[in-house]
């Protein structure tokens, strides 16, 4: 099922893809943006729930960790990122695994930062 999100994620052009309860959703736009307007205003989207993302950071993690994500695919996602999530059980996968300092280069490369 993971294999669905990565192939929506890259194909539909999306920042954002989750898989909650059998039903498949999609977001643009800024990603860490996103994921914590889901927080706020629909944080049961993210309970057990798989997800893929273009880029993954620390913050993005910890917002992933506080609603209860179960699995995390990211094309990007930085070294404090993967601790975050992998020392709070949830499994990641990722292409590309970054230090901080490039992981910041890719993520302004993204639209995320200006």
């Amino acid at each position: 099922m993971m294999q669905e999100l990565i192939d929506t994620l890259h194909t539909e052009q999306c920042t954002l893809v989750i898989l909650h309860e059998g039903q498949i959703r999609t977001f643009d736009g800024h990603g860490v943006r996103r994921l914590y307007n889901i927080v706020s205003d629909e944080p049961e989207l993210l309970y057990e729930a798989k997800l893929a993302a273009k880029a993954v950071g620390r913050s993005a993690a910890s917002m992933m960790v506080q609603g209860g994500v179960k699995e995390v695919w990211a094309d990007y996602i930085s070294q404090q990122a993967y601790d975050v999530l992998h020392e709070a059980g949830i499994v990641v996968k990722y292409d590309k695994c970054l230090d901080h300092t490039t992981f910041l280069k890719v993520w302004q490369r993204l639209g995320e930062i200006f």
